[in-house]
């Protein structure tokens, strides 16, 4: 009887598990849920940057369509009554055009695209005489604009358009070092 009294004790214990097992466990657990914590919030703040960027470029795309169909129904006259010129320098380019209203047609406008100081930072905008401000591109260090005088041989651009009856054939804006075109529509 004796011996049956030893071997009773020995099975207890090795059918349950110690506290020292079980604080590593705890300890095991606690260590995958906060790095499973830092992960996911590492996902979410990947998504909320992704998120921002894919609407600051949607907001760039649709400022360009904006400037290029305002480009490309530029208005220009000869009557001196109406004084409808085009008149660009480096730093910014003013005109005449058709722009849509609220009630879906198109009123004349006065525009003027210019590169300017947004929030500490250069940016390309668009100005309306409807009182819009719409900036197209943001954050760059140098711009300029270029206008097209001739598009023969790989054409002749100029850095200054002066108040006149005729536009250019297109503009150029340069951004640090990138450069892109917006052709003029009808020119006059």
């Amino acid at each position: 009887m004796s011996a049956r009294l030893a071997h009773p004790a020995r099975t207890r214990g090795a059918a349950g598990f110690t506290l020292v097992e079980v604080m590593v466990a705890l300890v095991v657990m606690g260590v995958v849920l906060v790095g499973a914590r830092a992960m996911l919030g590492q996902v979410a703040d990947d998504a909320d940057r992704i998120t921002a960027a894919a609407e600051q470029a949607d907001r760039e795309a649709n400022a360009d369509a904006l400037l290029r169909s305002i480009a490309g129904r530029l208005e220009i006259s000869a009557d001196p009554q109406r004084e409808v010129r085009f008149e660009g320098e480096p730093q910014g380019a003013r005109f005449h055009s058709w722009c849509e209203v609220p009630d879906g047609w198109l009123e004349r406008c006065q525009a003027s695209l210019g590169i300017i100081d947004l929030e500490g930072a250069k940016a390309l905008a668009l100005r309306l005489s409807t009182g819009e401000m719409i900036p197209v591109r943001r954050g760059f260090q140098s711009g300029e604009i270029l206008y097209l005088r001739d598009a023969a041989e790989g054409g002749s651009w100029v850095t200054s358009w002066g108040a006149s009856i005729t536009a250019p054939i297109a503009f150029g804006v340069v951004v640090d070092g990138d450069t892109t075109i917006i052709r003029i529509g009808e020119r006059g």
